[in-house]
């Protein structure tokens, strides 16, 4: 992508999903104003809204991250800043995905590289914002962290064929950050990327309901697995097979 001038904040919405951690919700919500965020969105699966943000909407069955995309959809902002309701930004945090949201279709804080998978687990090798010196390729996108990518490219997401997916997996069983970045390769040909940043760029708050977490499905190794093959399968070349 080519080297370009970091966005400002007044070009970006901030979404959220808000399901099972009201407190921290809050908390998220208030350091994203107090980082200068004046576009805040917040999808609410089945849980009460957030005071305090520019709009929430509302699903009455718990659709899991995917409700950050179509939250993006009614963003008036081109850029959008993707954040979970457990993790603070820093300010270097920000400024980083700033910094480098005009060079690639997606920066973020986090990310794998997955080799093929195999029977009932798969390869991966796990990239931090803080560890990394170069902006680091990967396969995979961990959005918690914060994200930003364009808003066009998030409503050329949800109508992409990765959601077929779905079908590969258990009835009931929410992960999205794999299908969308699949997504993101196929619909631009760059891989999304983690941003070095000189310091810490996010925090962690006590998880409320550690139990809700999307990692504690049953059966969530094998069930990505089962994804990670369907898309394998139907094209998706992955950086740890190279």
């Amino acid at each position: 992508m080519n080297n370009s001038e970091p966005i400002s904040l007044s070009q970006v919405t901030a979404v959220m999903c808000n399901y099972a951690r009201p407190k921290s919700a809050r908390l998220v919500i208030k350091r994203l104003c107090d980082l200068g965020l004046t576009e805040i969105i917040v999808w609410n699966n089945g849980a009460k809204p957030i005071p305090g943000v520019t709009r929430n909407l509302h699903s009455k069955k718990n659709i899991g991250a995917l409700g950050r995309y179509y939250a993006a959809l009614d963003a008036s902002k081109p850029y959008i800043l993707i954040v979970d309701d457990d993790v603070l930004l820093t300010k270097k945090g920000l400024n980083t995905l700033l910094e480098y949201a005009p060079r690639y279709p997606a920066v973020v804080q986090a990310g794998l590289i997955f080799g093929s998978p195999f029977k009932k687990r798969y390869r991966r090798t796990k990239y931090l914002s803080d560890r990394v010196k170069t902006p680091q390729k990967v396969d995979v996108v961990i959005s918690n962290r914060g994200m930003i990518l364009k808003k066009e490219l998030c409503r050329s997401i949800l109508d992409h064929w990765v959601w077929g997916s779905l079908k590969a997996v258990r009835k009931g069983f929410i992960t999205t950050d794999i299908p969308v970045s699949c997504a993101i390769f196929d619909l631009t040909g760059h891989h999304p990327v983690v941003a070095p940043v000189d310091g810490r760029g996010y925090r962690y708050l006590p998880d409320e309901a550690p139990e809700k977490a999307s990692r504690n499905q049953k059966n969530f190794i094998k069930e990505r697995t089962k994804m990670l093959k369907w898309l394998v399968n139907r094209g998706w070349k992955l950086l740890g097979d190279t």
